[in-house]
């Protein structure tokens, strides 16, 4: 099973947990696409010194990078967004734009956030013949975007393989153009939870035996349903706590991630818009069909709080009570051997976007303001090394 087109061809799933975890909702991956790994270096540290803003913004704008090559070559990629890094699967064809571009975002980022990657690909194949798979689920989002969901300990080796091998990159070009991260955005303040009496809470879970995913993961996911209700119930953002931060320094975070330089109009124009944007969203203005609190709902409905990359990655709010709950079923399920988990609690989330088409495809990289999925997975890292 070759081609291009392997994944757009995929029939999204419905985004019901009880049933999308079965055999038949998995596909192998085409022998002739790879992984694509990028992967911020010394996360932990980053984020200890205070830049939780700046990992969140280089590793939503490396997904970013990406989906623009996509994009330009009318081809449908899965992604999977970490926290401190980002995760592709993609077709041959492909594979050294993306290499490519993300060297530049690297470059980039290196000069103007302090921040450096480990970027590098892995053939299907040669995760196949390491003793590792990779099965995919292409799962329904509010946001345009379809969502993939990976089962095996394949794009883990991957991940592995590109750190232990990871190749320093060349300079900056002189067109900034060719970094191409049309379509970033990050304007909006920390989100504190829907509720006063909520926490929000950045879970990491892996199996400790690959091959009993479906199973593992779908108890996983029911049980916090159970907990936490479901996806809106439980969901980090809300309509009313959304606030556009209205200082400079977001915008020109956000100009110096797309063009690795100061553009004093682009800065100007985007700031003015942001003030605009504040105005319009708190009078709930109709503009080009699209009221305020519409496009407001449909950013909640577009973040990305759940991914499924060979562990469970997802940030969630509720009471302090459910996180006991909670922790009490994992805890039990890692003494019987079946997982093991990190978690990191925060009092707020943060997000980087991307904005495709304002009135229907945009999609929000969410994570904890502290840290949140960094500190998970030092805690499941600890746990790793234990084993």
């Amino acid at each position: 099973m070759n081609g291009i087109n392997f994944y757009r061809d995929i029939e999204p799933l419905e985004p019901d947990i009880s049933t999308i975890f079965h055999p038949r909702n998995f596909s192998d991956i085409p022998s002739d696409w790879f992984v694509v790994i990028s992967d911020i270096k010394n996360s932990t540290a980053a984020v200890q010194a205070g830049k939780q803003n700046d990992v969140n913004l280089v590793a939503a704008g490396s997904l970013i990078a990406a989906l623009n090559v996509a994009k330009e070559r009318d081809v449908e990629i899965p992604f999977f967004f970490g926290g401190d890094g980002s995760t592709f699967l993609a077709p041959e064809s492909l594979v050294q734009d993306l290499l490519t571009r993300l060297a530049l975002h690297n470059t980039n980022s290196i000069r103007n956030f302090g921040l450096e990657m480990h970027i590098g690909s892995v053939s299907i194949p040669e995760v196949i013949q390491s003793g590792h798979f990779i099965k995919i689920a292409k799962v329904k989002h509010g946001s345009g975007f379809n969502k993939a969901f990976a089962l095996g300990d394949g794009l883990k080796y991957a991940e592995q393989v590109v750190k232990s091998s990871a190749v320093k990159t060349n300079g900056l070009p002189d067109d900034p153009a060719e970094l191409n991260m049309n379509g970033l955005e990050c304007r909006w303040d920390k989100v504190k939870p829907p509720k006063a009496e909520n926490e929000i809470a950045c879970y990491l879970i892996e199996t400790i035996d690959p091959t009993r995913q479906l199973e593992v993961y779908r108890n996983v996911l029911l049980k916090t349903e159970e907990i936490y209700g479901n996806m809106d119930q439980r969901h980090p953002l809300s309509v009313k706590r959304l606030r556009l931060f209205l200082g400079f320094k977001k915008v020109k975070m956000e100009m110096l991630a797309r063009f690795g330089r100061w553009k004093f109009r682009y800065f100007a124009v985007h700031y003015l818009e942001t003030l605009f944007s504040h105005v319009w969203l708190i009078y709930n203005w109709k503009i080009r069909n699209l009221r305020g609190r519409q496009y407001l709902t449909q950013l909640v409905a577009g973040a990305d709080t759940l991914t499924i990359d060979g562990r469970i990655i997802t940030i969630i709010s509720g009471r302090k009570e459910m996180r006991m709950q909670f922790l009490k079923y994992l805890e039990s399920q890692e003494i019987a051997g079946h997982l093991i988990y990190g978690h990191h609690i925060d009092r707020e989330s943060l997000m980087t976007c991307y904005i495709e088409n304002r009135d229907a495809k945009h999609i929000h990289f969410v994570d904890g303001s502290d840290g949140g999925y960094t500190e998970a997975s030092k805690e499941l890292k600890q746990k790793m090394k234990a084993l």
